[in-house]
């Protein structure tokens, strides 16, 4: 009779432990809405969601960097736009010095404008990002176009420009250099203009002058729109990065949710079934436990 009882006793005991632990553990699931609390658990699945936080870090660094990347690369193609429009009012002044009938004292004037375009240009050049680095220079801080005390233009190409991570394996350069801008197969664009400028601000220069700076500029002008059209680009294929990491994002949220996350009302109904459980079994093992030690002091 001692060894069944003991037998009783230690059964029941386990089983209530179980309970109480399961109990436990499912409270515990529903603090905090995980279903593997210690890794041990579950060593495969543990690995599985540290992997998924990791690419979850690697994410958030890589969308800061696309943010980022499309800033930058819309001040560029935004400054781009506005060299642009100056290039075209240097063509329009270009233009109207050719013309034969003009005075030297209204070429002049034409040159006065076209030295005012190219102070313009350089202030564009030297324009500052978002972070206030040079938008068409290197990180070192420099100005990317510096005007020479003998007149002539030079950029600042001692540091080649940074590429931005935005994906695995994956990275987009997020501007230009003033140099690609302001250089075409005719020449120095800024060397160009700022010559024709002093050219005809001696109010000597004739049509002939102008004439020849048309093809020159015609170049330069082009140059800036195939940058821009680059720009452009880059800026297109970030979009398109930007949606496949947010597309990646949920799908990752989705996997690591289906594998961490608990089912909160399934796990309040399995918590109750335990609780019924371990109650019904702890008053049975009460009643046992009385009745067999009565019977034993019989």
């Amino acid at each position: 009779m001692q060894i069944s009882s003991n037998l009783l006793f230690e059964r029941s005991a386990s089983k209530m432990s179980d309970l109480m632990k399961t109990a436990t553990r499912l409270q515990t699931q529903i603090a905090t809405g995980k279903k593997i609390i210690n890794p041990s658990e579950n060593v495969a699945v543990a690995q599985q969601i540290a992997e998924l936080a990791r690419k979850d870090a690697d994410a958030e660094v890589y969308g800061k960097n696309l943010d980022l990347s499309a800033a930058l690369l819309q001040q560029a193609d935004s400054t781009l736009g506005s060299i642009s429009v100056q290039m075209q009012q240097a063509t329009e002044l270009v233009n109207k010095a050719a013309n034969g009938s003009l005075s030297g004292s209204d070429r002049k004037v034409i040159g006065d404008q076209l030295s005012s375009i190219v102070d313009a240009l350089v202030g564009l050049g030297n324009t500052k990002d978002l972070r206030g680095q040079p938008l068409f220079g290197s990180l070192a801080g420099t100005d990317a176009v510096i005007r020479n005390a003998n007149g002539t233009f030079t950029y600042n190409t001692a540091n080649k420009l940074s590429e931005i991570p935005i994906g695995d394996g994956v990275s987009v350069q997020p501007t230009e250099t003033a140099a690609r801008v302001f250089t075409s197969g005719a020449g120095d664009t800024l060397q160009s203009l700022a010559a024709l400028a002093a050219a005809l601000q001696t109010g000597t220069a004739s049509e002939t002058v102008a004439n020849a700076a048309m093809a020159p500029l015609k170049a330069a002008s082009e140059q800036v729109s195939v940058v821009q059209a680059s720009v452009g680009a880059r800026a297109a294929r970030v979009d398109l990065q930007q949606g496949l990491l947010d597309s990646t994002n949920l799908d990752r949220a989705d996997l690591r949710s289906s594998m961490e996350d608990v089912d909160v009302t399934e796990t309040y109904t399995e918590l109750s079934k335990t609780l019924t459980i371990l109650n019904a079994t702890q008053q049975s093992f009460s009643k046992l436990s009385q009745l067999s030690l009565f019977t034993y002091l019989r």
